[in-house]
């Protein structure tokens, strides 16, 4: 029957539409996971930056309180010039390797900071090459997924316009029919009959039924799923 025929065309073009929209709907996921690495490695960066200003930082701070103890101990030995009983002069002495070795603890970490800091500089850097590698393919990327977008949505209109056509001449109540089996998230609406069983939920189908659809006089449906059921010419019952 031809009504049959239109449907089958309808059904085709609106899984040819399902696949299409899962594909454009994908591409803004796919567009946010190229953002999603480029963010991850600013994010890396930055905090990458603000690690090298803390080295930074503290090394400055570990040097001027080196430059404090200098000054700290030269009063001190000017102060040993001075002094007039061997106490004092002990004092003092106990003073000056105080001094000494709180500017040994700051020296050695002091270099611990340059060298973290170098460390750090150098992680910088390998990220900054990472992250204009990821914005320029990203966005190469991007323009391509874009350029795509733009290719399914006039496919969309195009199938669009051929589905129309198709509803037209599908009475209502079939249509109704049909959109409603498609709607209950089934992948076909419009099943062939295979060796005597519905071919999507694989139920036995009556003899008589099948002598029915074979005839095509009217639309019959499965008595357990639901779908249209249709008889292929090139099966053999």
């Amino acid at each position: 029957m031809e009504e049959m025929d239109v449907l089958l065309k309808l059904q085709e073009i609106d899984l040819q539409l399902n696949e299409i929209k899962t594909e454009h709907e994908n591409i803004p996921l796919l567009i946010a996971e190229l953002d999603k690495d480029v963010n991850e490695l600013k994010a890396d960066l930055e905090k990458q930056g603000a690690d090298l200003k803390k080295y930074k930082l503290a090394s400055r701070e570990a040097e001027s309180k080196v430059a404090q103890l200098d000054e700290i101990a030269r009063k001190y030995k000017q102060q040993l010039l001075n002094v007039k009983t061997n106490r004092e002069y002990s004092a003092l002495l106990t003073e000056i390797e105080a001094v000494k070795g709180e500017k040994e603890e700051l020296e050695e970490q002091i270099i611990k900071n340059m060298e973290r800091a170098e460390e750090i500089t150098a992680q910088v850097e390998l990220t900054k090459g990472k992250l204009a590698e990821a914005e320029k393919s990203g966005q190469e990327n991007k323009n391509e997924l874009a350029g795509k977008m733009k290719s399914l949505e006039a496919e969309m209109a195009a199938q669009g316009r051929k589905r129309n056509d198709l509803v037209s001449r599908v009475n209502g109540p079939v249509l109704n029919l049909y959109e409603r089996i498609m709607r209950s998230r089934v992948k076909q609406a419009v099943v062939p009959l295979h060796n005597g069983s519905c071919g999507g939920c694989y139920a036995i189908i009556p003899l008589q039924k099948i002598v029915d659809i074979r005839k095509a006089n009217q639309i019959y449906t499965c008595d357990y799923c639901g779908r249209i059921l249709y008889y292929e010419e090139n099966q053999g019952n």
